[in-house]
């Protein structure tokens, strides 16, 4: 059996085959993910449903006492106008009277015992209920009522005290329920963040995009091979070509990024990024308030281009602390950009740059004396009333002024 035969036959053991399972893993993701939506929503839905039932309990109560409250209250009403009518009542009226009477103190009664602030009232409450039993009991004597319609304003006062207290109580209970219900809303839906959180990275990142990468590097090495020296199956043959394709265009945008940045015959960078970079760092000077230096440096002898390449590249050598850009601008001129540098610092580089020239040895022919520059320094602190071209103008005056000296120096403009 050839070699293009073999891949439709049996498929290469080093690709993963964790591809085929990509669909259930989504399916199986999304129903985790829906599981632990429903399972926290319904969390938080029966955490909500306590808190409420346990409101409504506690409001059931707090009318049940405003109930009793309100029940005292006709109890005094209903005996203060039995006391002051008792002769002109029939018979029958003032055993339904008193009846009512029992029966509604029966109700409160029953009302202050499921309250454990209302001991005393409760205990006051059963003395009136017997007295009441014992007036319906006689209906025809006329009973003392002033001691049972006293009892009865004393305790009103007391159960509208415990009523407040019993009210106090709730709102302050309300708000620490209330605190702790959103207390465990926000934990669940943290937890609910890490865990789908975990549950993706663990389905989605683990068994789809990792075996993705393999698949991926894994035909990068079936390009790199050579294939025991026989021409490769037609899927390898378009994987090779999509791949040199890709190689072939990387490698043509990177040259012409390099083309577009850098010069020819320095690798320096050329004027029109040397222009970029020199706005930017006058913007930069204008924001941070930083002063900015600018060399601008001239052989002072005629040389070939061999011989500045010879001095592009020792310049690049040559240490300097700082943010600092070296282009080519034109023919045998160079420039340095200092950002945030001094005057006295720039001066000091310059000077220094003389002498690193001189010391290098460099000739423009066999003959010739050492070659030498002349370096321009300027130093402005930028600001949005002028432009970065006055940087520029004053280190070719000073330039000017170094040449005009015989050379081999440094000035500045001022």
């Amino acid at each position: 059996m050839d070699c293009q035969t073999r891949p439709n036959t049996q498929p290469p053991r080093s690709i993963p085959k964790g591809l085929p399972g990509i669909r259930s893993r989504l399916l199986l993701s999304f129903f985790l993910l829906a599981g632990l939506i429903v399972f926290f929503g319904g969390a938080s839905l029966w955490i909500i449903d306590s808190t409420n039932t346990t409101h409504i309990a506690e409001l059931q109560k707090q009318k049940q006492l405003l109930q009793a409250i309100r029940a005292n209250q006709m109890q005094h009403l209903a005996l203060l106008k039995l006391k002051n009518n008792w002769p002109s009542y029939p018979l029958n009226e003032r055993e339904a009277i008193l009846d009512e009477t029992r029966q509604r103190q029966q109700q409160i009664i029953s009302t202050l015992s499921q309250f454990t602030l209302a001991t005393k009232e409760y205990d006051e409450a059963l003395v009136l209920g017997q007295q009441l039993s014992v007036m319906s009991g006689h209906p025809l004597k006329a009973p003392h009522m002033n001691g049972m319609i006293s009892a009865i304003d004393h305790l009103s006062l007391r159960l509208s005290g415990i009523g407040l207290t019993h009210l106090d109580a709730q709102m302050q209970k309300n708000s620490k329920s209330l605190m702790q219900t959103l207390l465990w809303l926000v934990l669940g839906s943290l937890a609910l963040i890490v865990l789908s959180q975990s549950v993706a990275w663990t389905v989605i990142g683990r068994h789809l995009l990792k075996p993705l990468l393999q698949t991926s590097n894994k035909l990068s090495e079936l390009v790199e091979q050579n294939f025991g020296g026989r021409s490769p199956a037609p899927v390898n043959r378009e994987t090779l070509k999509i791949n040199h394709a890709l190689l072939s265009l990387e490698a043509q945008m990177r040259a012409l990024t390099s083309e577009q940045q850098q010069d020819e015959l320095t690798g320096l960078y050329n004027r029109r990024t040397f222009n970029q970079l020199m706005k930017q760092s006058w913007h930069k000077g204008i924001v941070r308030q930083h002063r900015i230096g600018l060399l601008l440096i001239q052989s002072d002898q005629a040389i070939a281009s061999e011989t500045l390449l010879h001095l592009a590249q020792r310049l690049l050598d040559f240490e300097i602390s700082g943010e600092h850009f070296l282009a080519r601008l034109q023919q045998s001129q160079l420039a340095l950009l200092l950002p945030n540098q001094d005057p006295e610092a720039c001066i000091r580089i310059a000077q220094s740059l003389n002498q690193f020239v001189l010391a290098a040895n460099l000739r423009a022919k066999t003959q010739s004396p050492r070659l030498t520059v002349s370096i321009g320094v300027a130093n402005i602190q930028p600001s949005r009333q002028n432009n970065w071209d006055s940087l520029v103008f004053q280190a070719e005056e000073a330039l000017l002024s170094a040449q005009n000296r015989g050379g081999n120096c440094s000035a500045g403009v001022n």
